[in-house]
């Protein structure tokens, strides 16, 4: 029922006959980065004069007011959870729960959930944000969950405008499709998180803008440059029921098919990008 470890804890439970849930839980510590601190995270680093530096470029930091500092902190939480929390359901293939005899056994679906607590030391702490405030606009947040570190700036909690040459449309003979100027809305810290949750690029692991995606769903994909949920994001509560099945040995009843989820977005979705080279169908006569 419940699972631990160093990256996240998890609670699976029955919430009846025909539903479980399955809720990965989160402790993080929000560190405060003021232009006097000195920090070092998978390199990007401040000795303490008030410049943040990473692979390409120095960017200059603003201190914190208490009122900022708070604000930041109490949005952070809601955010992230009213997001991911009870997104997708697991369905299963066949039924696998067991009931009471003589009932035979259920179907039960299982519900993902999503806890996330602010803890305030490193040993309490699965994974460490450092929060800094750049002048600048173009620093790049980050995530790892192997290392269980992120960095993001007082900005990443609010929703802006990303705009990349897309294909759009069905291929045309030769496998070609238009390519349109389009503008994808996305809030940084819920696409960071999924990096938290495990989850690669839409492209694979990689920062080139093609990991990024190349095609309109894609690239609309919130592990893209987008908003858009699918099945894939589910991905870290799939593999966590691994920790909470009991595996079926290989010559148990032959003519049962093998035990699968099939991960589906239960909660509606806004269109959240803007095809600036569209343009309406001619009207019919």
């Amino acid at each position: 029922m419940t699972y631990s470890s160093r990256n996240h804890d998890a609670l699976f439970m029955p919430m009846n006959f025909s539903n479980h849930f399955l809720m990965l839980q989160y402790r993080v510590q929000l560190v405060r980065c003021e232009p006097t601190s000195h920090f070092n995270v998978l390199g990007t680093y401040c000795t303490g004069n008030g410049i943040l530096h990473d692979d390409s470029q120095r960017f200059h930091l603003d201190a914190w007011t208490d009122a900022e500092w708070n604000g930041f902190r109490n949005n952070f939480t809601s955010i992230i959870t009213r997001y991911w929390d009870e997104k997708f359901e697991l369905t299963p293939n066949r039924p696998w729960y067991p009931n009471p005899s003589p009932q035979p056994p259920s179907a039960s679906a299982i519900t993902c959930n999503l806890s996330l607590e602010l803890v305030d030391s490193a040993a309490q702490a699965h994974h460490r944000y450092f929060i800094v405030k750049p002048q600048e606009s173009n620093f790049r947040s980050f995530a790892s969950s192997p290392n269980r570190l992120g960095m993001f700036t007082h900005r990443d909690l609010a929703y802006d405008w990303n705009t990349r040459r897309t294909q759009v449309g069905p291929a045309d003979r030769r496998g070609r499709r238009k390519m349109h100027s389009v503008s994808f809305l996305q809030c940084t810290v819920l696409h960071e998180f999924g990096h938290t949750l495990g989850l690669d690029h839409v492209n694979g692991a990689g920062n080139d803008d093609w990991n990024y995606g190349v095609s309109l769903d894609q690239r609309e994909d919130l592990m893209g440059m987008g908003d858009h949920l699918t099945g894939r994001e589910a991905f870290p509560w799939k593999s966590q029921l691994r920790h909470h099945l009991i595996p079926e040995p290989a010559d148990h009843k032959p003519h049962v098919p093998a035990l699968k989820f099939t991960a589906r977005v239960t909660a509606p979705q806004l269109i959240t990008y803007w095809d600036n080279d569209w343009t309406p169908a001619p009207a019919t006569p």
